[in-house]
């Protein structure tokens, strides 16, 4: 039986594709992040940053860890509040989306469409013009979007397209790809040369994705922003030692969040994103990563009732109020994590007033045996999903994840097997023998 034979049997469709060097001893903290590329040497960024009033700590340094690429480092300790970088307002690259004409989001979550697509075209012009910020940005090969771009004329290659398989990154990142050519489609058409505009509109929206942030939170601007941007990723808020500031001057400015000794590097948190969030917007995935979740392939149910009720039994479960209305159920590591998909199963099963009259008298969901027969199928067949590829070097991040998800989906199987009654048991393996 088929990943989506199975997913049809369950009442569900499946979403289609169309989302200075210096020596240096390895740091201890801040493991397993994005490293700047060989060729995004900063200097040239360093030296244009100072000479239109940028400021850099005389502690901070920017080196190339040997066998991994550019940081900023800390040569001598550096206490909590300093400010080790400003950057003012003249060099910052910004864009305000309530300002930008009207664009529709490309990706999941992207919460400022028009100043991304903004900032895109800003930077497709500016690729050739030979500006220091714009030569030193390199986007990993290992981003989604960059992997699967291949020719404007031609499909996603197909090695790409087999790299991320077996996770919800392949339906995002294809969907990314054609909302792209879709929204750069007049400029493409009038392009003289077409497959170049199309490989500098990929890499300014991979710029966007990996470079960009939103600052502060609640407004509408989206910024890049000079040598702050060189910072690697902490993989949580606590992990980071340093963090950004927005300045009534209008400057942005990178400030010590706790004591950095010397020899350390100076780590910022992205998010605390789970590695198919850090894979799908900077191409890289962190081994142990303390945010882990593998979203499983299950799209939001159909009918509001059902929408609702899956969205609160996710908040409940995640013990927070910030689940979007667009939420996925996920897999995670230890005891019960399977419960989302569990509970997700449950919800697609129900009739709509069965989850409208849930809704109004505050009941909870419990996942009965049909859900874990139910869940057996499901897991079975998506493992199935992931392939056993040949290694690419710009593939490997998205082949450490497709590892990542055979296990989560391996150790997920063994608990929800563990928790079936013997009979039901042994009819879901009698039947996975005949018909898989």
């Amino acid at each position: 039986m088929s990943f989506s034979a199975h997913a049809a049997r369950l009442r569900v469709t499946l979403p289609v594709a169309c989302l200075v060097t210096y020596e240096w001893r390895r740091p201890s903290r801040c493991e397993g992040r994005l490293y700047r590329q060989s060729t995004d040497d900063p200097q040239r960024v360093l030296q244009w940053h100072a000479a239109h009033g940028g400021f850099v700590h005389g502690a901070v340094r920017a080196c190339q860890l040997p066998g991994l690429g550019w940081a900023l480092c800390a040569q001598a300790p550096v206490s909590s509040g300093t400010v080790l970088v400003t950057t003012p307002g003249s060099l910052l690259w910004t864009a305000f989306d309530k300002r930008a004409p009207q664009a529709a989001p490309l990706a999941p979550g992207e919460r400022l469409a028009s100043a991304s697509a903004q900032l895109r075209r800003r930077l497709v012009a500016a690729q050739a013009a030979g500006e220091p910020f714009v030569e030193a940005m390199h986007p990993p090969d290992s981003i989604p979007l960059q992997m699967v771009a291949g020719s404007v004329l031609d499909p996603p290659p197909e090695a790409a397209v087999g790299a991320l398989k077996g996770t919800t990154l392949l339906q995002h990142t294809l969907s990314l790809r054609s909302r792209l050519l879709e929204a750069i489609g007049p400029e493409l058409r009038a392009a003289k040369d077409a497959q170049a505009f199309w490989e500098a509109s990929v890499w300014a929206q991979a710029v966007i994705m990996s470079r960009a942030f939103h600052v502060p939170k609640d407004s509408d601007r989206l910024a890049l922003i000079p040598i702050v941007d060189i910072a690697n990723h902490a993989p949580t808020y606590q992990a980071a030692n340093a963090e950004i500031r927005d300045n009534p001057d209008g400057s942005i400015s990178m400030v010590a969040s706790r004591d950095i000794a010397s020899n350390e590097e100076v780590c910022i948190c992205y998010g605390e994103y789970s590695n198919e969030q850090l894979l799908f917007c900077y191409g890289f995935v962190i081994p142990n990563n303390p945010c882990q979740g593998l979203l499983c392939p299950l799209p939001v149910p159909d009918t509001a009732g059902r929408a609702q009720l899956l969205q609160r039994a996710l908040r409940r479960l995640r013990a927070t109020s910030k689940v979007p209305a667009e939420a996925f159920a996920a897999l995670r590591s230890g005891k019960d994590g399977a419960i989302e998909l569990l509970s997700a199963l449950k919800v697609w099963n129900m009739p709509e007033d069965e989850a409208q009259a849930m809704l109004k008298e505050g009941m909870e969901i419990t996942p009965g045996f049909q859900e874990f027969a139910s869940a057996l199928d499901f897991l079975e067949a998506w493992r199935k999903e992931i392939p056993a590829g040949e290694d690419v070097e710009s593939y490997k991040p998205a082949r450490l994840l497709q590892s990542e998800a055979r296990e989560l989906i391996e150790n997920a199987i063994a608990e929800v097997s563990s928790q079936l009654p013997w009979p039901l048991y042994l009819r879901f393996c009698l039947r996975k023998v005949i018909f898989w």
